[in-house]
């Protein structure tokens, strides 16, 4: 599966059956979002898209009777109502209307009797309802989903219904799902997505049975959104924040991109050390470059560069950006004493020893290159890991982060959300004999890397779900529909959101399949992509009281 392939080969058949001519796309908030995404700028307008325009948008438009438009929008209320008022007065020539999910024939009546000057010339569901990341991850981008009870709210709960409805549609697939059983929310979309797959039986007549999808709660492990990073896409994002493949540094946003970016892709799952050297090796490359470009003696050597600019040009732009954010990396390592930090949040959670733990986070709080954000989250991570200790010094943590008046409030939202009372997973290995052995094991061989101790819970459930050992009871199958033939996808939904730690272990198992490691093609799909702040944000978001 690769969902970003899937994204790009909708929109190009958009605007491929509106023909040559120059053209007008028309969006709303969300769409906007899901185009920029698959494609750059400059390649529409290399398929004659010139403007982009947002239909939503409270700047009246100028009439230009001469462009085709092009509308990709939501099925909303709202959308609907903006585009019966467009066709009334419209101002473009004609309209292609390209919907991303399932629109229903009320409305699409509204709109062919707005059509009064009979310029929509095409109408279609183009089943692209959410935000694809990269090949193997989908996000919906909804980051405050909860109400009081951290149970999703009614808006929320329709939303990812209806991504992942599009999702299902836009890759063929009609999956055989299963669920997490403690989450109230995972069962209710595993049942209201199994009852869309039968009333739209008409939609699904050509998907196939070769995937399952899982869906899963955040709060099984919310350990892994409270790390720190050390591979490149997760540690951007940590310490900077991507949004939706944007990034932005002392006011210079930039693109993060695989597609148009390939010492991005090529780096994006290295560490921070690596990163250092390859992009030494990139300036290299560029000022050598840079070297020949100099000396243009004569009209051979000009036409030369002219042809090479473009190229050139690109790699200048790509030097200068990772030059940027390395670098602006490294002094937020620095200034924030972000190596001991991740050391002593990794002992946190993969080795559990209380005592010096609890001697630590008191050192490293009191440290004055300790961030606010940074004292937060070791409290968290020793709230979450020493829960039920017998010497449980939560409390006077808590004292200590005078800087920090919600503190106790985060604390408490964190436990209720993803306390051991709710959390069913052992998520440190204590509760069983193989959690125990795995942790002795690694005991005895050392550790590579001491700020990458730590792994997902995810990598648990989707190993266990590929050698068909993830358990029925806990993660059973919607109306027992379990199955034996060979799944060749995995789709795994978070719901409360996913990180870049495990966007990371999806990644790593689908190139062990494409070296011939065996297993499906594996999926993930999420509410939002997480870093520590906006995961604090989403237990924050929560009402006071309810906490």
């Amino acid at each position: 599966m690769d969902v970003l392939g899937t994204a790009r080969a909708y929109i190009k058949e958009m605007v491929n059956l509106a023909g040559p001519q120059m053209k007008v796309i028309l969006m709303d908030k969300e769409t906007t979002t899901i185009v920029s995404c698959a494609f750059a700028q400059s390649e529409m307008m290399q398929k004659e898209v010139y403007l982009f325009e947002r239909l939503d948008s409270p700047v009246p438009r100028e009439p230009i009777k001469h462009l085709k438009c092009l509308v990709f929008v939501r099925p909303t209320p709202d959308n609907v109502q903006l585009l019966s008022t467009e066709l009334r007065n419209p101002r473009y020539a004609q309209y292609y209307i390209y919907f991303s999910n399932i629109v229903s024939k009320t409305d699409l009546k509204t709109l062919a009797e707005a059509d009064e000057h009979e310029t929509v010339r095409e109408v279609h569901e183009f089943f692209v309802d959410g935000i694809a990341l990269s090949p193997p991850l989908f996000s919906v981008n909804l980051k405050q989903i909860y109400d009081s009870s951290f149970n999703l709210t009614a808006s929320s709960f329709l939303r990812i219904k209806q991504a992942l409805v599009a999702l299902l549609l836009n890759q063929k697939k009609k999956p055989v799902i299963r669920y997490q059983r403690s989450s109230e929310d995972c069962r209710r979309l595993a049942d209201d997505l199994n009852q869309v797959m039968r009333r739209e039986e008409g939609l699904f007549d050509n998907a196939k049975r070769d995937t399952v999808l899982l869906i899963i709660d955040r709060s099984e492990d919310p350990v892994t959104p409270l790390l720190n990073q050390w591979t490149y896409e997760a540690m951007v994002h940590e310490l900077i924040t991507i949004n939706n493949n944007r990034v932005t540094v002392d006011g210079q946003s930039m693109v993060l991109s695989e597609l148009h970016d390939e010492f991005y892709a090529k780096n994006v799952s290295s560490n921070f050390g690596e990163i250092g050297q390859n992009i030494k090796v990139l300036m290299n490359e560029f000022q050598q470059k840079s070297q020949i470009h100099k000396n243009l003696e004569s009209i051979s050597d000009m036409k030369n560069f002219v042809e090479e600019y473009p190229q050139f040009k690109k790699i200048s732009g790509t030097v200068s950006k990772h030059v940027t954010l390395v670098g602006e990396l490294s002094k937020i390592v620095a200034n924030q004493n972000l190596l001991e930090i991740s050391e002593v949040e990794q002992s946190i959670v993969a080795e559990g020893d209380h005592s010096r733990c609890l001697e630590r986070i008191r050192t490293l709080i009191n440290h004055p290159k300790t961030s606010k954000l940074n004292a937060l989250r070791l409290v968290l991570l020793y709230a979450l890991r020493f829960e039920g200790h017998p010497n449980n010094s939560l409390s006077a943590l808590v004292g200590m982060l005078k800087r920090d008046n919600d503190a106790a409030s985060v604390v408490r939202a964190l436990l209720r959300y993803g306390g051991s009372a709710r959390r069913k997973s052992d998520l440190f290995g204590e509760g069983s004999t193989m959690g125990m052995t795995k942790r002795f094991i690694k005991g005895l061989k050392g550790v590579e890397n001491i700020y990458t101790q730590h792994e997902p819970y995810l990598k648990e459930i989707v190993e266990n779900t590929i050698r068909g050992r993830l358990s029925d009871q806990h993660y059973p199958y919607v109306a027992g529909d379990a199955t034996n033939t060979r799944q060749e996808n995995l789709i795994v939904f978070i719901v409360g959101g996913a990180t870049f730690e495990e966007a990371l272990f999806v990644r790593s198992q689908n190139e062990k399949r494409m070296q011939g490691g065996g297993g499906p093609s594996v999926t993930l799909a999420t509410t939002f992509m997480h870093n520590t702040t906006s995961f604090i944000e989403q237990l924050a978001s929560v009402p006071q009281w309810a906490r």
